[in-house]
């Protein structure tokens, strides 16, 4: 399977109606290098990345282009501060990241979206509703 970066990688050429060869041509690089990058094995360089730019992209395309390289990362850091229980999922998770279902992958990333739909939603209170006293009432 191709990165999120691959993908856009060779969607960018395919747009523009090219080979590999010729887009390595264009930009400076062998065919080799661009043919890594669409595969996912290598990694794109800066250098890459700003002719890239450069040469192919619009402000639009630009952003996607980042978008796609922050989801193509390969390794993630945790940092120091996280709870013992958030190292035992990343464990649990990359112990099975290349068994799970598509449907599993798609029902954990709409899990991950849970915060952002709670932010939205109204805090219901946990007090409770006081019932009016009969005399209350009868005014």
């Amino acid at each position: 399977m191709s990165s999120p970066f691959s993908v856009f990688l060779k969607n960018i050429r395919l747009r523009n109606s090219q080979r590999q060869s010729e887009m390595a041509e264009i930009l400076g690089y062998e065919q080799a290098y661009i043919s890594s990058v669409e595969l996912g094995t290598k990694p794109p360089s800066q250098e890459f990345l700003n002719r890239l730019s450069t040469t192919y992209l619009n402000d639009r395309d630009q952003s996607e282009m980042m978008q796609e390289i922050q989801e193509s990362k390969r390794r993630f850091v945790l940092p120091v501060e996280v709870p013992t229980e958030t190292y035992r999922l990343c464990s649990d998770l990359w112990g099975k990241i290349d068994r799970l279902h598509p449907a599993q992958i798609k029902a954990i990333r709409e899990l991950l979206k849970l915060d952002e739909l709670m932010a939205n939603t109204r805090i219901v209170s946990n007090e409770r509703i006081r019932r009016r006293a009969r005399e209350e009432s009868k005014m």
